[in-house]
């Protein structure tokens, strides 16, 4: 049922499925409007507005179909139901006045164009800004928002929020593809990060100070900015470009024996609350809960009304589960897949655009502990730009 509808509180007549013809054949005979026909097991039933029920009504008289039945619908049925209960009225006459002041306030917020960047930054950057659910609308200057979110986000070309209702419609357009802004101001030289054997030079800026074939030790000079020329004199630059090394990363991790592991216990705790525009109001659950001890899952379901209606009005459930750190004395083949994970996340990390020609590994133990190394011979570029300091 549409909210118009809803508001409108139309009739619903049911009778038997054999009897369908009789009563369309009526309302049609008598220029009566219906809608809303429905076959429901073997009955049938017609939707009728106030004034065409009235109308159907009086012609029936005393008259009715067999297992006829009538069944008012929508907000005058429930207010019909409720009319004698005068704590139901206040309540709703408290909270349609409620409704009426909210309309001042945002209700939701709608973000469109976020691609890259992630919706929760820039509500984060909203609610810094002074735009949140809750917030008075007429207080809002929205171009000042608009402005002051290019600065704060990073990425953004372009910020337009539109109030439309209690609703903040907030369009984004992100910086995609864009070239990059070269500095060839700022004179600069670039050095070796680690020893290493030249393997390639790609230079865009500068002159370079080495050679293919040549060996280099970490910190050397690779590219310089500072270029001698015999018609213009020395001459200060930006150093670009890579140049590419065989060298060797050693990387190691040490794991303990003697550890622990997080054991649940079986215990579960929940907790609910209501978070009305930017106010939360806790409902129930425990207070005496150690949340250190706790693995934490958070769930929020906003409520609608009449289903599509989106209401400043969410439900927040909190779950815990209860957990106890436990004395555990590692294997030894736990302990070395633990030492692998933690240098493949370093590898992965350093060497993600680098070639791998060969890797070496060795183990240590001394009782208590097991140490993983691992050479990795590979090809990286090994420049770092080192800015020229000059005189002012």
């Amino acid at each position: 049922m549409s909210l118009i509808e809803y508001f409108r509180s139309p009739y619903r007549v049911f009778v038997r499925e054999d009897d369908a013809r009789l009563i369309l054949d009526f309302l049609i005979a008598h220029n009566i409007p219906f809608h809303g026909q429905k076959n429901d097991e073997n009955t049938f039933s017609v939707l009728l507005y106030a004034p065409y029920y009235k109308a159907y009504s009086k012609l029936r008289g005393e008259k009715r179909y067999r297992n006829e039945s009538r069944k008012r619908l929508g907000f005058f049925a429930l207010t019909a139901r409720y009319r004698k209960r005068k704590g139901l009225l206040v309540g709703f006459l408290m909270a349609t006045a409620l409704l009426v002041l909210s309309s001042l306030f945002v209700w939701d917020i709608k973000i469109e164009g976020a691609d890259v960047i992630h919706e929760k930054v820039i509500m984060e950057a909203l609610e810094k800004r002074g735009v949140y659910l809750g917030t008075f609308i007429p207080s809002l200057d929205t171009e000042i928002t608009e402005q002051a979110l290019i600065l704060d986000v990073e990425g953004l070309s372009y910020v337009s929020i539109n109030l439309r209702g209690t609703v903040a419609h907030v369009e984004i357009r992100e910086r995609h593809n864009e070239t990059e802004i070269i500095d060839r101001q700022t004179p600069s030289n670039l050095i070796a990060t680690a020893d290493g054997q030249i393997e390639a030079l790609q230079i865009t800026g500068g002159v370079a100070t080495v050679k293919l074939g040549e060996t280099v030790r970490k910190g050397d000079l690779l590219v310089s900015g500072i270029i001698d020329s015999a018609a213009l004199g020395y001459r200060l630059v930006r150093a670009r470009g890579e140049v590419l090394a065989r060298t060797t990363k050693n990387y190691q991790a040490n794991i303990p024996y003697e550890t622990t592991e997080k054991v649940y216990t079986g215990k579960f705790f929940s907790q609910k609350s209501v978070k009305f525009f930017s106010k939360t109001i806790k409902l129930f659950g425990k207070d005496s809960i150690s949340t250190s001890s706790c693995d934490k899952i958070e769930s929020e379901k906003r409520i609608y009304l009449f289903g599509f209606i989106a209401l400043p009005i969410f439900i927040t459930e909190t779950h815990f589960a209860e957990y106890e750190l436990l004395p555990k004395t590692l294997t030894r083949e736990e302990a070395l897949r633990l030492a692998g994970k933690q240098i493949l996340a370093m590898r992965e990390t350093e060497l993600s655009d680098a070639e791998i020609l060969g890797i070496y590994t060795s183990v240590n133990e001394d009782g208590n502990t097991l140490q993983l190394i691992q050479q990795v011979e590979c090809i990286i570029d090994i420049t770092e730009e080192i800015k020229i300091e000059t005189a002012q």
